[in-house]
């Protein structure tokens, strides 16, 4: 199923044909109380207190172009600045990740080593993207939009052991009751952990290989 050039159709189609994916990797300026929220949440009212110490959150928006397109970073830092969809000046940092290139590990922010990757399955926010972009900025070279949300846990010292950390960062996603699970609704969100450097188109890969394993289901 793929995108075609009408922006009312379904813009969570995937599109057959590869395209130049592009990200935009979105943190706030100051202090996130989202994920400081979170973290109060898991450390003090659940079971992470001896094994979590710290946990940061950016938002990741994929932009996947036409392979025909000219130059999708160019295209896409443009929509930064004149859409205002994407990022708030004012409230947020960003940084462009060209589709050639690998998003930022935690490691190279100086936070976590594994990360966890959270999306809707329908996102409002999608089809007024694509209108904004498609229709009024005439951007038609625009195929797909996906927005994710990207946590890094820290683990505290004494939990090394690396199967030990995949359990408890997925243990921390899915809310399957008040006790356990907090960065997922699995109704209507999907969710995987990220433990290597990736692109965005690869990181978009892997979404849509998720959504494609719950459809089967």
């Amino acid at each position: 199923m793929s995108l075609s050039d009408n922006a009312n159709t379904d813009p969570r189609s995937v599109e057959k044909d590869e395209m130049k994916v592009t990200a935009i990797c979105i943190r706030s300026a100051g202090s996130d109380l989202v994920a400081y929220s979170a973290l109060d949440t898991l450390v003090r009212k659940m079971s992470f207190q001896d094994s979590l110490v710290s946990l940061w959150r950016e938002d990741v928006w994929l932009l996947g172009f036409a392979t025909g397109a000219q130059d999708a970073t160019e295209t896409t830092e443009m929509l930064v600045e004149r859409t205002g969809v994407f990022v708030n000046p004012n409230r947020h940092r960003h940084e462009v990740i060209r589709s050639e290139e690998k998003l930022p590990h935690g490691t190279q922010r100086g936070r976590g080593e594994l990360g966890i990757v959270v999306w809707s399955y329908e996102d409002p926010e999608i089809r007024p993207v694509m209108v904004a972009v498609r229709e009024r900025l005439g951007v038609e070279s625009l195929r797909k939009a996906r927005r994710l949300t990207l946590w890094w846990p820290g683990f505290s010292e004494n939990l090394t052991d690396p199967d030990d950390r995949r359990d408890v960062a997925s243990s921390m996603v899915a809310t399957l009751s008040r006790a356990k699970g907090l960065l997922a609704n699995p109704h209507f969100q999907g969710s995987f952990l990220l433990e290597k450097t990736c692109s965005p188109a690869e990181l978009l890969g892997s979404v849509t290989e998720a959504e494609g394993k719950v459809a089967v289901k």
